[in-house]
């Protein structure tokens, strides 16, 4: 059957069928296509460098774990709140070098991430979400071997914690 002799989407629909019926085309180069209800899509390229605009991305991720922490403070004694805002700023400094000719620091990364781990258990989650970004990992990427082990032994992946 040709597309002009196709019949109309609502006459394939089974009568039996209840409640919603979602019926979507897709086309075969499609790269991140949804079809359905409710539904939150977001679609990084993983591959590559990091670039500018991977910036934006990663000052989303980094104010959602800020963002963390400033749920958190009242159950953090002062200086530990104080010296976590101080990391963060650092970390947000290492995981921006976003434009050509910028290296992140693995040995950087790796310690600031240990001691928020280890001294505010409750940025766990945001922080597992900030390094599962694409975008986080091409900055960890370009950090080099020690950082990537380091995220894969630290959020339940293969390798070892640095």
């Amino acid at each position: 059957m040709s597309k002009e002799e196709r019949r109309p989407w609502w006459d394939e629909v089974p009568i039996q069928a209840q409640g919603d019926v979602i019926i979507g085309t897709v086309g075969d180069q499609a790269r991140g296509a949804a079809v359905g209800k409710n539904i939150t899509q977001t679609v990084y390229d993983v591959v590559g460098e990091p670039t500018p605009s991977d910036k934006a991305i990663i000052d989303q991720q980094l104010a959602r774990v800020t963002a963390s922490l400033e749920d958190t403070r009242s159950r953090l004694d002062a200086t530990t709140a104080s010296m976590a805002e101080f990391q963060l700023k650092l970390l947000h400094g290492e995981l921006t070098k976003t434009e050509d000719g910028q290296v992140p620091s693995a040995n950087t990364i790796t310690q600031i991430g240990d001691w928020l781990l280890d001294s505010v258990p409750e940025l766990a989650e945001s922080l597992a979400g900030l390094f599962a970004t694409p975008a986080v990992g091409k900055v960890v990427g370009m950090a080099g071997e020690v950082a990537v082990k380091w995220v894969k032994g630290r959020f339940g992946g293969t390798g070892e914690a640095g």
